[in-house]
């Protein structure tokens, strides 16, 4: 079976992610924000900042908490990069909720629409 992709600002989504996404993203309050660092969890004897650190246990012989060691965030979408860079890659700014961030671009045009199959009926669309 084809997957349906809609074509989107930051790139080709899935049609039913998005579907599953916007109904997740309802039952949360996001707002608009920069984005910031957050502590992160770096695997010992490397730089690579492993996890978001959010209270959860960890184990200490494995890992370094480092704090403003998450250097950015993906949209929950269409997995545009989110960070402090300001670069044509990265966005610097987007809808938080705690935990999740969403591009602007995918909050106003999905997130907000007052129909989202009326708002997806009309983006271009592909099977692959």
């Amino acid at each position: 079976m084809k997957n349906i992709f809609v074509k989107l600002k930051n790139g080709n989504i899935e049609i039913n992610h998005i579907r599953e996404i916007i109904e997740e993203i309802e039952k949360n309050h996001y707002t608009f924000t920069n984005w910031f660092p957050r502590p992160g969890l770096k695997e010992k004897n490397t730089d690579f900042v492993a996890r978001l650190y959010i209270g959860q246990s960890y184990d200490k012989n494995q890992f370094d908490l480092v704090e403003n060691g998450w250097i950015h965030d993906h949209c929950e979408i269409c997995f545009q990069t989110i960070g402090k860079e300001t670069n044509e890659y990265t966005e610097t700014s987007g809808y938080f909720d705690g935990y999740d961030w969403i591009c602007k671009s995918c909050f106003e045009e999905l997130v907000m629409a007052e129909n989202i199959e009326t708002v997806l009926k009309d983006i271009e669309k592909f099977k692959e």
